[in-house]
């Protein structure tokens, strides 16, 4: 049976993975991946590696992060009060008053709301100045450091800002960390699209921990699973919003997946670029380039494994990156999954590369 595609974005946006804790995404993935492919196995970093075997010598990899930004408990005030250091990259601007939710170690959720000074009490000349990441702290309504040890938060613990999934049309959803559970889910739809097709390649899917944090995962599942030809898939920067000029918006929603051409990680190669718009035209999938723009994605780590592997990104336009919710749309995502797997499909030939290293 096909998998719902709003059920299963609404499991992955869920869960709870920055950084370093990507266990609980994990877990729902891997009976999701499993029916699908020959062989899923988890490596030491936390990788999620599953392998699709093709009758031909090449082998794809496809790429998608777990991790979410995040943040990580780094002080306890005597009062009870958390102060928490970023994981991944955040605005200070938006974090003050938002629900936090800090996981303990036995998997317990602990809800608590980001303090800030009400504007009553604020000194005139600070009102207008944005808050700094080291003055906000988390509320969890203890008393003193022993309660929050009753409660098992710790220095350590990590937290998000947590709101539920939900759609807000029939092609419009919102969500927390669809950077990078939207690429993780078009990860899952194109081993489903694949299933029972003999490849002539090999199809390895790496569902990557720590890509906020360096692109860790990535660079030692490379290494691993030594791929000819590698895509990794994100969840980009949509800013087509108002106040933003176009020559700023890395993409725009409705103009189908993004094909990069550079990021601060990678140059695309042109071959991969070339074969990649080839096939979406030749699949009369809408696509667009997305505008260079600061940020890196794993395939700046993947291209440089080994003796380097022939690599590109392609990305789902989502709005509000790195925030505590994002906006997506489902026919997007849909394409996107289409590119992937059509790649998949005809992205060995279309590269015509040698049939061995």
């Amino acid at each position: 049976m096909a998998l719902d595609t709003l059920t299963l974005l609404n499991d992955l946006s869920d869960a709870f993975g920055i950084s370093g804790f990507e266990d609980s995404v994990r877990e729902r993935l891997e009976p999701l991946v499993r029916p699908l492919v020959d062989d899923v196995r988890t490596d030491t970093l936390g990788n999620l590696i599953a392998t699709r075997r093709g009758s031909g010598p090449l082998t794809l990899m496809i790429d998608a992060h777990m991790d979410e930004v995040g943040f990580m408990v780094s002080y306890i005030e005597p009062n009870g009060f958390l102060r928490f250091a970023p994981i991944g990259g955040w605005d200070p601007r938006i974090i003050p008053s938002h629900s936090m939710t800090v996981m303990t170690d036995d998997g317990r959720p602990v809800k608590g709301v980001v303090g800030v000074p009400p504007p009553h009490i604020t000194p005139p000349a600070d009102r207008e100045k944005p808050h700094k990441m080291e003055d906000l702290f988390i509320d969890i309504g203890a008393d003193n450091a022993a309660a929050v040890a009753e409660m098992g938060v710790r220095i350590g613990s990590p937290a998000v800002i947590a709101y539920p999934f939900e759609s807000l049309n029939d092609n419009l959803v919102c969500g927390k960390a669809l950077d990078d559970r939207a690429g993780c889910a078009v990860l899952v739809k194109t081993l489903e699209a694949l299933q029972g097709e003999a490849l002539d390649l090999t199809v390895v899917a790496n569902f990557a921990v720590a890509e906020e944090v360096g692109l860790r995962g990535a660079q030692t599942a490379a290494y691993q699973i030594d791929p000819d030809i590698a895509l990794a898939i994100e969840g980009t920067i949509a800013a087509d919003t108002p106040g933003t000029i176009p020559a700023r918006q890395p993409t725009g929603f409705g103009k189908g997946p993004a094909i990069s051409v550079l990021d601060n990680s990678m140059i695309g190669n042109p071959r991969m670029v070339q074969a990649l718009t080839s096939i979406a035209d030749a699949e009369g999938i809408r696509w667009q380039y997305k505008v260079p723009a600061p940020g890196g994605t794993n395939a700046g780590a993947i291209q440089r494994s080994r003796a380097g592997v022939l690599a590109g990104v392609v990305s789902v336009p989502c709005r509000y990156i790195h925030s505590p919710l994002s906006l997506m749309r489902l026919d997007d995502f849909e394409n996107t999954v289409r590119l992937v797997t059509s790649f998949a499909r005809k992205g060995g030939r279309q590269l015509n590369l040698p049939s061995s290293k």
